[in-house]
């Protein structure tokens, strides 16, 4: 193996592999975009009740000029949404507002849905999965185990429209047999060359995945799609601790994150697993060779490029340090929910 910290990194069984990916980073949502703090993080500090976040879609682009998405944002249209989950949105107070949809922003980098090889679902809420219904049927859809099996219309409650799937593959994937171990985390070896993985990353909802990234030989980027929704989900822990310490030790006597999940109704389908979950990506987030970007982290605006940009060249640029400990900076939208 390339080298140990607190596990190893996988390389191809050659032990030797260079294969990388080129990642793209689009927010399909407006900064206006807020949810309720209540719903995704606890505790909720006095004013502090909504959430400014993101909505990351991510592009990948490998050297054999296969392209594929990690996730497509929500769509623009929310009439096209099943009843049950339209519904839903107004009742639990998200406020997503769609200016230019997934779609359009690749078309505006230079991107045809016609190249898009692939799409990977980290899990089956609406504003990861898009609109599916402008990509060609020859698109492959990769969906996590334990996805909700449940359709509209044929189940009037269903919050997944039938019409994503029908006409097209549909690849459930499974993880009796993966190709590596990254961090205590299963993963598949998407390419089959060590360039890019889908790793199991179960609690937050049913089916839920991330992906693991090599976008140079010793640097890579984990998208770590809805394991949480604030970086004091994961921060601090003891490891972080050694590799990138809180700035003026504000928070170094502390040796768990400062924040965690709300108890009761949630956004979180199951809150012993995703804690389990978010410990193991907090061991990989530690690390110097890994920058992890989750799909609404508050504090990363401003940050990371995005598209047309790559994310690449991250560690080159220092957005590993900047991003670490953002949200205790005045200003930060991250900042004041600790």
């Amino acid at each position: 193996m390339k080298r140990a910290f607190f596990y190893v990194i996988p390389t191809l069984s050659s032990q030797k592999s260079s294969s990388t990916v080129s990642v793209k980073a689009f927010n399909v949502c407006t900064p206006e975009t807020n949810l309720p703090t209540g719903l995704f993080i606890s505790p909720v500090k006095p004013g502090k009740e909504v959430l400014s976040v993101p909505d990351y879609a991510f592009l990948i682009e490998h050297p054999s000029g296969r392209k594929i998405m990690f996730d497509l944002g929500p769509l623009k249209d929310f009439s096209k949404l099943p009843p049950a989950m339209a519904n839903l949105l107004p009742q639990t107070g998200l406020d997503i507002i769609v200016d230019k949809e997934i779609t359009e922003q690749l078309q505006d980098s230079g991107v045809s849905v016609d190249e898009i090889d692939s799409i990977i679902w980290s899990h089956s809420h609406f504003d990861h999965t898009g609109d599916m219904s402008l990509f060609p049927s020859t698109v492959k859809l990769y969906i996590g185990k334990e996805t909700d099996p449940k359709r509209y219309p044929a189940d009037p409650e269903a919050w997944i429209l039938e019409s994503d799937f029908i006409g097209r593959e549909v690849v459930e994937l499974s993880w009796e047999k993966p190709d590596a171990t990254i961090g205590g985390i299963p993963a598949l070896d998407f390419f089959g060359d060590g360039s890019f993985y889908l790793m199991e990353v179960p609690g937050h909802w049913p089916g839920h995945l991330a992906g693991f990234a090599r976008v140079k030989e010793d640097s890579f980027i984990l998208l770590g799609a809805d394991t949480c929704h604030h970086p004091g989900q994961l921060r601090p822990n003891p490891h972080i601790h050694k590799t990138f310490p809180c700035p003026g030790g504000i928070l170094s006597h502390l040796s768990k994150p400062v924040l965690t999940l709300p108890e009761g109704f949630s956004f979180y389908a199951d809150n012993v697993t995703s804690l389990a979950s978010m410990e193991k990506v907090g061991i990989l987030d530690a690390h110097p060779d890994v920058f992890l970007i989750t799909a609404h982290d508050p504090s990363m605006p401003g940050i990371i490029a995005l598209a047309p940009e790559t994310l690449d060249n991250w560690k080159e640029l220092g957005w590993k340090t900047k991003a670490a400990w953002a949200f205790l900076q005045e200003g930060n939208k991250g900042y004041g929910y600790c």
